[in-house]
């Protein structure tokens, strides 16, 4: 049954993102008012480029999304650890998995949207790196390869299709080992992959005749079938030509000695496929007095359920106006308010404002939770108001360092 529910989110979020982004690219598609012709306006400048802001319906959307991506991601938190068989326990990782997913698609979605480098198809490329080596161990033991590899088990995924970067890295390693069959023994191959910032870098060395940096362009020129250099024109041509597609480089490095040749790909990392682990220790925080303020039940109750088990009493309430009741003219009776911002009668931006003049202790115990991130106001308010806010759906270890932090202001 978790399978299903874990399957069952994936193609739920999957249609929901290629909704928003048609509504996205309808919007673009749409003709500008007709106005007087201005004259030619220079290209702008990476900080002249406003975020992407979705229309109101599409924003609606993806608050609604994150508001039951949190839900279930409480719920499979409050069971993580919890007396299951086998099967079940195993069902209960995945669900958790899928949800983190999910909450990775939402959160980057207008960056997505905005910067297209990193929305391809996320891959794994420890997978497939181990895969056509694999594939080729065969011929290494013909030629007598020494084959030495390092690639880190936690490497990041990459932003390009499996099928690409498995042909990708086929068409190198061919053309490696065209080199070395051409070679005297001993012979021998490194395979190295790192991350590295907002990249993947795999770089494959042979021991093979020497390249010169100079020999790139040729060897790019995938018709020229001349022997001078190594040969192997079309397997590097062709790679290189998989590598820019995927918005990453390939190249040759330069390197000291006299043998060699060391071909470089940088691939970006995936926005999608970023993964978080399951379950990340929270900060220990002393016993708190804790005002939740969501509308949403099931988001509140599983808040609540969270706190407590943490060792935290809790008081939980469902819009601002009860808040500001509970509150009631004292400072000193809660240490944190974790709020959602978005509520009927008084939401929580609009019960912040009204405290942080009047009453700045306690404006300063704020805790923002919000799953509306796609509106450009929100996020300005969050950024400019100086408390901690937590995106919905949230890591428990998240928000209780983000408690942390307001407790610490007292």
């Amino acid at each position: 049954m978790g399978l299903w529910v874990a399957f069952g989110f994936g193609a739920a979020v999957g249609a929901l993102i290629g909704y928003l982004l048609g509504r996205w690219k309808q919007q673009a598609r749409l003709p500008p008012p007709a106005r007087a012709a201005l004259p030619p306006k220079a290209r702008p400048t990476p900080s002249e480029v406003k975020p992407v802001v979705l229309d109101e319906g599409a924003a609606n959307v993806l608050n609604a999304l994150n508001n039951r991506l949190a839900a279930i991601g409480a719920l499979a938190d409050l069971l993580h650890g919890s007396p299951l068989d086998p099967e079940r326990a195993r069902a209960l990782v995945l669900l958790h998995g899928e949800v983190r997913r999910a909450a990775e698609i939402t959160s980057h979605f207008l960056e997505l949207a905005a910067h297209p480098a990193g929305a391809a198809e996320p891959c794994d490329a420890a997978v497939v790196i181990n895969g056509v080596l694999a594939e080729r161990e065969s011929t290494f033991r013909e030629l007598g390869v020494k084959m030495i590899r390092a690639v880190p088990g936690d490497l990041p995924m990459v932003a390009c299709p499996m099928a690409q970067l498995t042909e990708m890295l086929t068409k190198l390693l061919d053309f490696s080992l065209r080199r070395l069959r051409a070679a005297h023994p001993p012979r021998e191959l490194r395979l190295e992959a790192i991350a590295t910032g907002p990249s993947v870098v795999v770089s494959l060395w042979d021991s093979g005749t020497p390249l010169a940096v100079e020999a790139e362009q040729r060897l790019v020129s995938p018709f020229r079938f001349t022997q001078s250099g190594g040969g192997g024109e079309v397997e590097f041509a062709l790679a290189r030509a998989l590598a820019q597609s995927a918005g990453g480089s390939l190249r040759l490095r330069p390197r000291g000695g006299s043998t060699g040749a060391e071909v470089v790909v940088t691939l970006p990392r995936s926005l999608l496929g970023a993964q978080t682990p399951l379950a990340t220790p929270a900060e220990s925080l002393p016993r708190m007095r804790i005002l939740v303020v969501d509308d949403d039940a099931v988001n509140r109750q599983a808040m609540v359920l969270l706190l407590e088990r943490e060792g935290h009493q809790v008081v939980a309430v469902e819009n601002g106006l009860e808040a500001m009741e509970r509150l009631g003219d004292r400072d000193n009776m809660f240490d944190a308010i974790v709020t959602d911002l978005q509520m009927p009668r008084l939401g929580g931006r609009a019960m912040y404002e009204q405290l942080v003049n009047g009453r700045p202790l306690i404006a300063k115990r704020f805790v923002f939770v919000t799953g509306d991130q796609a509106r450009g106001e929100t996020r300005s308010f969050l950024e400019n108001c100086g408390q901690p806010s937590v995106t919905k759906p949230y890591d428990l270890s998240d928000l209780i360092k983000a408690i942390g932090t307001v407790s610490r202001k007292k």
